[in-house]
C-alpha cells in the first residue's frame, strides 16, 4: 500500500501534464491551420497588386515616352 500511493499520485501528475501538453499542441495546430490560408492570400493580392515604387516607375516611364 506505501508504494501504491505515491505511483498514483505521480500518475495523475503524468496525466495532468499530458492533457495540458495535448491541448497545447492542439491550439498550435489549429492556429497554424488557420493562419496559413490568410497567409497565402495575403502573398496572392500583393503579388497582384504592383507597389507604389513600380506604379511611380511606370508612369514616369509613359510620360517620358508620350513628352
Amino acid at each position: 500500500m506505501t508504494k501504491l500511493l505515491p505511483f498514483l499520485f505521480i500518475t495523475i501528475l503524468c496525466s495532468s501534464c499530458a492533457v495540458a501538453t495535448l491541448a497545447t499542441a492542439t491550439i498550435k495546430t489549429t492556429a497554424k491551420i488557420i493562419s496559413l490560408p490568410i497567409k497565402a492570400i495575403g502573398a496572392t493580392v500583393e503579388a497582384i497588386t504592383p507597389d507604389d515604387e513600380e506604379a511611380a516607375e511606370e508612369e514616369a516611364e509613359a510620360t517620358d515616352i508620350e513628352g
